[in-house]
């Protein structure tokens, strides 16, 4: 998921992740990734009182990543976070396992996102 997301990135497409986190202590789960170097919005629930599923937490990434939903693709390992999404115009995936989800994305962003794609996007 990591290089495929790289692989969106250099294909000038906008990624972001919205985490119902429990916030940075007392300890950071996300410290070590180079989240903010890696992906345009990084929405944190517990930064902004509100988390998955209410519309508002996908209202901040939006506003974050600068697009409306129906421009965008939402990816969930939880099945019960989608319809909400959907419901915003957000296309869904749900995250079952990495290379059927990688799948999805390359069909409806319509960009390889694998190294087994021939037509590997690189920059």
């Amino acid at each position: 998921m990591i290089a495929a997301v790289a692989a969106a990135r250099r294909a000038g497409v906008r990624v972001g992740i919205l985490s119902n986190s429990v916030g940075p202590t007392p300890w950071n789960l996300c410290d070590g990734y180079e989240l903010e170097e890696r992906y345009d919005a990084l929405v944190l629930s517990e930064e902004h009182g509100t988390r998955k599923p209410e519309p508002e937490i996908f209202r901040i990434v939006l506003d974050e990543l600068g697009l409306s939903a129906e421009e965008c693709v939402f990816v969930d390992d939880t099945e019960q976070y989608l319809p909400p999404a959907a419901e915003l115009g957000f296309a869904t995936v749900h995250a079952v396992e990495p290379a059927r989800t990688v799948a999805a994305l390359e069909t409806l962003l319509g960009i390889p996102l694998t190294d087994k794609n021939p037509d590997r996007v690189t920059s």
